[in-house]
């Protein structure tokens, strides 16, 4: 049976791993000039390893009807959190061309990956619920390349296609192996030789997550009221609807799983990138992902630990 204590261990390693990467980069060991190159390191090669060794083969995903309710959970949840974010912005005095529509934006995306794995993985060993997972983020990615940059730039305007990158290429591939009954044939060392490159992805993109946090703490100045609701929506009222979708609706154990982890995540850091990439209010986003990234310290294994022991889905 998974305790709060078990929860707690598992969370917290993803928290030092960043907290490393921040020292690494006040020490000077990783200068801002080296993320460019390891970011595309780690999602050109090193992750989609992973996505592969996780995929292929996989007994959860081979389902054509469970992927795809995965993939409509993950861009219903994203829909849902951006629209509700939105709403009640102007409550704390937020409108368009001051913030609304950012802070909708980098409130109501989930950090869905790289610190979601770690968690998964630990306290759900093998690679059943994370290859889930994958699937649930094929509906993130087209979530946030859709309304996600489209709040910010108009919808008619956002880049969806930005959402065919490497790991949903990879992630489709891998599902086409499955469905193909062609994992059989890839041979063991394989296997073993994207597993060992996959794992190294992981750590290496919460470093730089780590490094890009140092960066940007302190840049502005905070706004109380943006830091108070923003924790409060993504990591307080969103999760309802998370652990309420995993409730109510007849879902596989594994996708209960990835919805009590991903409803428990901060703001995605990616958030940054795209309101300053995409004509967004930057300093939002900023203040979004610290607060919540503070917040979930505490709230990520208490909602965790509270979902898994009112679902019952402890191994």
């Amino acid at each position: 049976m998974l305790d709060y204590q078990t929860i707690l261990n598992a969370v917290l390693p993803v928290y030092l791993t960043m907290a490393a990467g921040a020292l690494a980069r006040k020490l000077g060991l990783l200068p801002r000039e080296a993320d460019a190159g390891l970011l595309r390191l780690s999602v050109n090669l090193l992750f989609p390893c992973l996505i592969i060794e996780r995929l292929v083969g996989n007994p959860e995903v081979m389902h054509a009807g469970r992927v795809l309710t995965a993939a409509a959970l993950g861009y219903g949840l994203v829909a849902l959190g951006i629209g509700l974010c939105y709403f009640l912005a102007p409550f704390i005095g937020l409108r368009v061309g001051e913030g609304r529509r950012t802070f909708a934006m980098a409130t109501g995306i989930q950090n869905y990956g790289f610190v979601a794995i770690p968690v998964i993985s630990a306290l759900f060993p093998g690679k059943e619920t994370v290859g889930v997972m994958f699937t649930f983020t094929l509906g993130v990615e087209l979530a946030v390349w859709t309304l996600g940059v489209g709040i910010l730039t108009g919808l008619s305007h956002a880049p969806w296609k930005a959402a065919l990158n490497v790991p949903v290429i990879s992630i489709v591939v891998a599902l086409a192996l499955n469905f193909l009954g062609a994992a059989k044939f890839i041979p063991e060392v394989l296997h073993t030789t994207m597993g060992n490159l996959g794992n190294c992805s992981v750590p290496l993109s919460v470093v730089l997550i780590g490094a890009s946090i140092f960066d940007i703490w302190g840049q502005e100045r905070m706004k109380w009221m943006v830091a108070a609701l923003s924790p409060v929506l993504r990591l307080g009222l969103l999760p309802v609807a998370f652990l309420g979708a995993a409730w109510l609706l007849p879902l596989s154990l594994e996708l209960k799983r990835v919805l009590v982890v991903q409803g428990a995540m901060p703001s995605a850091v990616f958030g940054i990138v795209l309101a300053r990439h995409y004509g967004g209010h930057a300093a939002t986003a900023v203040q979004v992902v610290l607060a919540t990234t503070l917040f979930s310290l505490i709230s990520t294994p208490l909602v965790i630990a509270f979902g898994v022991k009112w679902l019952h889905l402890w191994p």
